[in-house]
């Protein structure tokens, strides 16, 4: 299974979401690897570049909130907060090797 996440990835089109749980996080070469099922649930490693400029976010759900303009919490955090293991949301920019907003909504280890 592992050889196969590690094989060449295909080319991914550019403006798309992406969703997975990280396998690696580079903060010096501003890379960023995922693991994510793609098209009949193949399952591949998608890796992303994440310019200074992208958006890093924790989304969290706000318990207290009232209604839907409410219900969640985004903080602003740096490639080196995310952590192995965590669940995410990649937007890609018009390169479709780069990333523009790349959104942790489920913290490793942490419950539902």
């Amino acid at each position: 299974m592992a050889a196969g996440l590690l094989a060449a990835p295909r080319e991914t089109p550019a403006g798309e979401r992406h969703a997975g749980t990280v396998l690696a996080v580079d903060a010096q070469a501003r890379t960023l690897t995922l693991d994510e099922f793609a098209a009949n649930a193949e399952r591949r490693a998608l890796r992303v570049r994440v310019p200074r400029e992208a958006i890093v976010l924790l989304s969290q759900r706000n318990q207290s909130g009232r209604d839907l303009n409410d219900a969640f919490r985004d903080s602003t955090l740096t490639l080196a907060d995310v952590r192995l293991g965590d669940f995410v949301v990649v937007e890609l920019s018009s390169d479709p090797e780069v990333a523009r907003l790349v959104m942790i909504t489920l913290r490793r280890g942490a419950g539902s």
